[in-house]
């Protein structure tokens, strides 16, 4: 087996716990490195995955897709994130939404049952689980107020601000589905700050 195979979900996990985690034999026992090429789906919808996703390298975006096959995009995950879906791990049902790589990614893929147990066996897994769920929790609230609350131009800002390290490598296109907005209505916006800056 390659050594520490979840060198990445360790960071994660005892960053979150804010000591080192012992017990890792049991998550790495079943754990696997997974590469996707650009634009290749992880996941679709309607799909048994009880897994968690931990990012090495690359870009994952996850999305819907409505009654007429029009993508919305929920969240982007870049290095050092993870992603899971809930539907699954949570109330036992299948994948609500797809997850497909922005650019050529690897990924940590552990089981979430082992990491359950693990957390019902010790405080400090229990902690760094805590601790994970209630950042996401913040990130959803924070993009559901943007969503109902925040004009268009705004909501960019705000995107950019938080997500400095990947903007620059998503596709217009794609940001602008993010946003909930068109790819022209966007241009809009950027043009508008390019001349506020003087960018």
């Amino acid at each position: 087996m390659e050594v520490k195979l979840l060198r990445q979900t360790r960071l994660l996990m005892s960053g979150a716990a804010g000591t080192e985690l012992s017990g890792w034999e049991t998550l790495e026992s079943t754990a696997q490195i997974r590469r996707f090429l650009r634009a290749q789906e992880i996941f679709g919808s309607g799909e048994w995955q009880p897994y968690i996703y931990v990012i090495r390298t690359g870009i994952v975006k996850l999305s819907y897709l409505d009654e007429t096959g029009e993508e919305w995009i929920k969240s982007f995950i870049g290095e050092g994130g993870f992603f899971a879906c809930p539907a699954v791990i949570i109330s036992g049902g299948t994948t609500d939404y797809f997850a497909v790589a922005v650019e050529d990614v690897e990924l940590e893929q552990l089981r979430y049952p082992e990491l359950k147990k693990l957390a019902e066996q010790n405080s400090e897994w229990a902690k760094a689980i805590r601790v994970l769920l209630e950042t996401h929790i913040l990130k959803k609230e924070q993009r559901e107020r943007e969503l109902l609350t925040m004009a268009p131009d705004a909501r960019y800002g705000s995107f950019l601000q938080h997500n400095p390290d990947i903007v620059k490598r998503l596709q217009i296109r794609d940001v602008a589905k993010y946003l909930g907005i068109t790819p022209e209505a966007l241009s809009r916006i950027r043009t508008r700050i390019k001349h506020k800056t003087g960018d």
